[in-house]
């Protein structure tokens, strides 16, 4: 799992997002996914991809607000399965550990991603049809996820 949670999160949110809206969230993820993000003076991230820009903050239930390109918003919050919730405007994204040290998310649409660690000290995405997006630490505390 990446640290800070605020990686992990918005790269999934930006993922999910550019997916969400009606493929908004996988589309990014889909289609040659590139995401590259460094933390904001928020304790958030900033995120920018060919789809566009993303923010996020902290919020008060443990999770992040992201807010997309296209004024959409995201919201996240832990689950019970030791994952996290992620309303978006397409729907709620839940996820949960896999055996594998990483994440297994479900998207409204009913499609599965599966993350694992990688050895770059970052996570790989696994989405549906076999898709794989890898991410790496970049220089500013944040990931590359192409």
């Amino acid at each position: 799992m990446l640290r800070g949670t605020t990686t992990k999160v918005t790269c999934i949110e930006v993922a999910l997002s550019f997916c969400a809206a009606g493929a908004l969230f996988l589309v990014a993820v889909q289609v040659h996914a590139q995401v590259s993000c460094r933390p904001n003076i928020f304790g958030g991230q900033d995120c920018t991809s060919p789809a566009g820009r993303s923010s996020s903050r902290p919020n008060i239930f443990g999770g992040f607000h992201t807010t997309f390109r296209d004024g959409s918003r995201s919201s996240s919050r832990p689950n019970i399965f030791g994952g996290e919730d992620i309303d978006t405007p397409s729907g709620r994204v839940q996820s949960r550990p896999n055996i594998f040290r990483g994440q297994d998310y479900l998207l409204p649409n009913g499609e599965r991603i599966e993350s694992r660690p990688n050895i770059f000290g970052s996570e790989d995405f696994t989405g549906p049809g076999g898709r794989r997006i890898q991410c790496r630490p970049n220089i500013f505390d944040g990931v590359d996820c192409r």
